[in-house]
């Protein structure tokens, strides 16, 4: 599976129009696309955005409806689907110059730092472990950028044990993936596991090799290094559609590239629904099995007014007092980025929010139902938050064996 088998199953929204780099996201903006699937023309060259941008996009690509993504990823790693490696000159693609200004590489707001590679999954090898992970990267000239790596996640590490040891990481990335390994990129997995949890996405995975790298069928594919050299990088938008600070970060330098012919490039958007979605909605599966280690898990979301990251809403089946309170204490231990927690009856329609708030309004009591928790670890992407930050949960369940409850149809 590739990009274009996504796009076919979508049927993005086709525009016409020729744009500058600079000029996509308002143009999206005002013709109401902002989050929708579309397919551009930027400076002749065709753009993919917004394939993962809401749940019923990614159910479709699973084979399950929206409601079901979080109990389908929770079953994803016990499958063991097929890897197979080819080489890389099997997928029939043009080695041309390389030259980063020539791919319609998005300058996003005007308060960036430059054109940004948003929706590059950079493919790392050190010591026979291969590491898959999206990194933004700031355009610096024609082969080089400054990636963002941030601590102690696993493409630092890489890169920090290779400069260490006086050595460069060596590194594919590659652009316009199917929508499943782009999602499978973004998934903390444990160490090396990327492709085998993009695998049991996709129902196998077919890689190929070069340079002593594996990289999936893309659109676009450049084989470089990240340098011990660094760079200021940002400022660039985050999650929460806020600047985020600029940086000294490593510089990575690009030595050879490769094109499908009539290629498509594909973008995220900083701070959209696709970004939120990315970041957040694998964290969902990891609170499901948290959750269901203390009571009966009937569903989890996280909730896109919080940029799919801070809230979550957990569906339990109640069966004693108290497992509401232990389901709030599991989900913010399966998510130290995550601030609040809902829980709800299985009556209640977790992604309705006029449902959960009904809940809140006749099933839960401030003095007994509202759980605070101080002084905890919290997401850097917070601004509300200080060195820790406060978490809280609300018990928004049925009290067992009292009436008054009852929902008419």
């Amino acid at each position: 599976m590739n990009l274009r088998d996504a796009l076919a199953m979508i049927k993005p929204v086709h525009v016409e129009e020729e744009l500058k780099h600079d000029e996509v996201v308002e143009f999206l903006k005002s013709r109401n696309l902002l989050d929708s699937p579309v397919l551009l023309n930027v400076e002749g060259k065709k753009v993919a955005k917004n394939l993962v941008s809401s749940r019923q996009m990614l159910g479709k690509y699973l084979g399950v409806d929206a409601y079901s993504i979080a109990r389908e990823l929770s079953k994803i790693e016990g499958r063991e689907a097929e890897i197979r490696v080819e080489q890389f000159s099997s997928l029939g693609m043009n080695k041309v110059e390389v030259n980063l200004k020539e791919l319609p590489v998005v300058k996003y707001f005007p308060r960036d730092g430059g054109r940004y590679i948003t929706a590059g999954i950079v493919i790392a090898r050190r010591n026979e472990i291969f590491n898959a992970s999206i990194h933004r990267m700031l355009l610096l000239d024609e082969r080089r950028v400054a990636v963002r790596l941030v601590p102690p996640r696993h493409t630092y590490l890489m890169w920090r044990d290779a400069v260490e040891s006086g050595e460069e990481l060596e590194i594919a990335v590659a652009i316009g993936t199917h929508p499943l390994f782009l999602f499978a990129s973004a998934t903390r997995v444990g160490e090396g596991e990327e492709f085998r949890y993009a695998a049991n996405l996709m129902g196998g995975l077919t890689l190929y090799k070069k340079n002593g790298l594996l990289v999936p069928d893309s659109e676009i594919v450049l084989f470089g290094r990240i340098t011990a050299e660094t760079a200021k990088e940002g400022p660039f938008v985050d999650i929460t559609g806020t600047y985020d600070v600029v940086r000294d970060e490593p510089v990575m330098v690009f030595d050879e590239m490769y094109v499908k012919d009539d290629f498509i490039y594909y973008s995220i958007t900083p701070g959209g629904k696709e970004h939120q979605m990315l970041m957040g909605v694998p964290y969902e599966p990891v609170i499901y099995k948290f959750v269901s280690n203390v009571c009966k898990v009937k569903n989890v979301i996280m909730t896109p007014g919080s940029c799919h990251y801070f809230h979550c809403i957990v569906q339990i089946q109640k069966r004693s007092e108290g497992d509401a309170k232990n389901a709030i204490l599991a989900a913010l231990s399966a998510n130290p980025s995550m601030k609040g927690v809902v829980v709800v009856d299985e009556d209640i329609d977790i992604l309705n929010y006029e449902d959960v708030e009904f809940a809140i309004a006749t099933r839960f009591q401030p003095d007994r139902d509202f759980v605070v928790i101080k002084g905890a670890r919290g997401s850097s992407l917070d601004p509300s938050a200080e060195i820790t930050t406060s978490k809280w949960g609300i018990d928004a369940t049925k009290p067992l064996g009292k009436g008054g409850f009852e929902r008419v149809s």
